[in-house]
């Protein structure tokens, strides 16, 4: 394989697939360092603080590229990283979905466990988590309904 520039070329959409609908929404990464990260990329990248939160001890900021608005960075700031299954780095990918149960429906369907879900109404959102075999969670989010 030689070294020359080439544009990407993508196969065309999946428009059968049952999960036709995923959309890249964030990733996340895990840290003690909270501030100092939220910093870095906010001084260094000129990331735009979108929402900041806290759930539990945990503090989060979702930041976003300057210009895009269709793609987050989740900073998950942990305060002991001993009791954290992910001690630093990359913590998760997560999709958007249009419709969470059926997503999840058909991962089980496919024999693929949902290790949790949960509302998280600090950021609008259903969510649902799964493993895949090598380890890595991937999140699938909806927005939240009204009830």
């Amino acid at each position: 394989m030689k070294n020359s520039k080439t544009t990407l070329t993508f196969p065309e959409k999946n428009t059968e697939s049952v999960f036709k609908d995923l959309k890249g929404w964030h990733v996340a990464i895990r840290t003690t360092q909270y501030d100092e990260l939220l910093q870095w990329y906010e001084d260094n990248l000129d990331f735009r603080l979108v929402q900041e939160f806290t759930s539990g001890e945990m503090k989060l900021a979702l930041i976003a590229p300057p210009g895009d608005n269709n793609f987050l960075v989740e900073i998950l700031g942990v305060a002991d990283a001993e009791k954290s299954a992910v001690k630093s780095g990359y913590d998760h990918l997560c999709f958007m979905v249009d419709d969470l149960d059926h997503t999840m429906n058909t991962l089980k369907q496919r024999n693929i466990a949902i290790d949790m879900t949960f509302p998280a109404p600090a950021i609008g959102k259903r969510v649902a988590f799964i493993t895949d075999p090598f380890g890595n969670r991937l999140e699938f989010a909806e927005e939240l309904k009204s009830e």
